[in-house]
């Protein structure tokens, strides 16, 4: 399982890296308090919102094809060693 840290690691670099490209496909903030600025302001964020949850979900699936990848490598280890004719060493007594 991934630990408390990791996962606070992982958050705050994803939202690091990939808020800045979501930056670029969404409109620019406005200044003012009118109600067309602040409706602008709003859909900005949404925008934002829905990039984040885009990239946030590929690289879940890229995290979870990653884990796959390691635990097949690791039953094809387990098995080529599995398939090994090994004797373990005899032991002296003392």
């Amino acid at each position: 399982m991934v630990s408390m840290k990791t996962t606070r690691f992982i958050v705050i670099t994803l939202a690091t890296v990939l808020v800045s490209p979501a930056f670029a496909a969404c409109p620019a903030p406005l200044a003012g308090d009118t109600p067309e600025v602040l409706e602008a302001n709003r859909e900005r964020l949404i925008c934002l919102q829905r990039e984040l949850s885009e990239k946030a979900d590929d690289y879940q699936v890229t995290v979870d094809l990653d884990n796959l990848d390691r635990r097949f490598d690791d039953l094809q280890l387990k098995q080529r060693f599995n398939s090994l004719q090994f004797t373990p060493p005899k032991v002296p007594d003392f």
